[in-house]
């Protein structure tokens, strides 16, 4: 076992640091966690910490060879293979900066709750000769389409500015029940997350995160409209409460969705959420790159499209 140094994410800025290493050791007793962190041995930006203190965005996070955790080099070799080549298979651009990867739907960004390896380990496991790859940004294990992975530290704090101001655009396409009678759509609700008897879910409420979706109808069927969606911020299904809200939720989405239609569309196949991140175009201004990115829709979401045509 070796010391990691760990860049924090977008994802991750706000959370506290014992939080952080317990989601992350998950073999480890939180007791030993938090001896590393009292003793020193766990550090932020090379300095000591606290328990309580808050990581940020592009902090690096020192963590110890703590007795009992599952080594990363460990777990690549029990990546199967087949994963290893059906993201190679899907790489849609890469240079000495950026991986992109037109992710299939199923795969989780990375691994955690019922997820044993993600794309951030299987990538890992096919590049072991890439000192460096850390993803950029997430979508949501349902949804499909553009991922971003950097390949070194400067690139992944430009590209995570990038995203988190007015340096970027990213779209994508999406199937909703219902005909979606408005051409163009701006919807602006909060939404924060809620915990529920089984689970927690993100809800519209005045009190959460600023949330920001341009809906733009592309093409209308008897029963369902395709849509595109450009958002402005990035929440949690953001996408998804914001069509619920409007009284058109996602084809295919369990969590928000209509469950006797999704259950009807199953009975022809179609058993995965429509949402794919179609295209994503980033200013990189720290290392002077443009960049657009482009992924092609899966042929099971073209293929629900033919059959709505042909009147089912």
């Amino acid at each position: 076992m070796q010391t990691k140094h760990v860049v924090v994410e977008i994802d991750q800025a706000g959370q506290r640091i014992d939080n952080f290493l317990i989601a992350r050791l998950k073999n480890v007793p939180k007791s030993r966690i938090y001896r590393a962190i009292r003793s020193g041995e766990v550090r932020i930006n090379k300095k000591r910490t606290k328990q309580t203190n808050r990581l940020q965005i592009g902090d690096i996070v020192r963590i110890p060879p703590i007795q009992n955790y599952s080594d990363d080099a460990q777990l690549q070799k029990e990546v199967p293979q087949s994963l290893i080549e059906q993201l190679e298979k899907n790489i849609i651009h890469e240079d000495e900066y950026l991986l992109v990867l037109n992710k299939p739907s199923g795969i989780a960004a990375h691994s955690g709750t019922g997820d044993r390896w993600g794309v951030i380990e299987i990538m890992r496991a096919s590049r072991t000769h890439q000192p460096f790859i850390e993803l950029v940004h997430r979508i949501d294990k349902e949804t499909s389409g553009c991922l971003v992975l950097a390949k070194t530290r400067r690139s992944l704090l430009d590209a995570q500015n990038a995203l988190q101001h007015e340096q970027s655009i990213k779209e994508y396409t999406c199937l909703v029940m219902g005909q979606w009678k408005v051409k163009n759509k701006f919807v602006d609700h909060p939404i924060e997350k809620q915990a529920f008897q089984h689970s927690a879910k993100m809800v519209i409420h005045e009190a959460g995160k600023e949330a920001q979706s341009r809906f733009s109808a592309l093409e209308l069927f008897p029963a369902h409209t395709l849509m595109k969606v450009s958002i402005d911020t990035g929440r949690t299904h953001q996408i998804r409460v914001h069509a619920r809200e409007e009284g058109h939720p996602l084809v295919g989405d369990k969590r928000y969705g209509d469950f006797e239609q999704n259950r009807q569309l199953t009975k022809i196949g179609f058993k995965r959420l429509f949402l794919h991140a179609t295209y994503l175009k980033l200013k990189l201004m720290d290392i002077s790159q443009n960049y657009e990115f482009t992924a092609p829709m899966p042929s099971e979401l073209k293929g629900l499209c033919r059959q709505l045509r042909n009147g089912l």
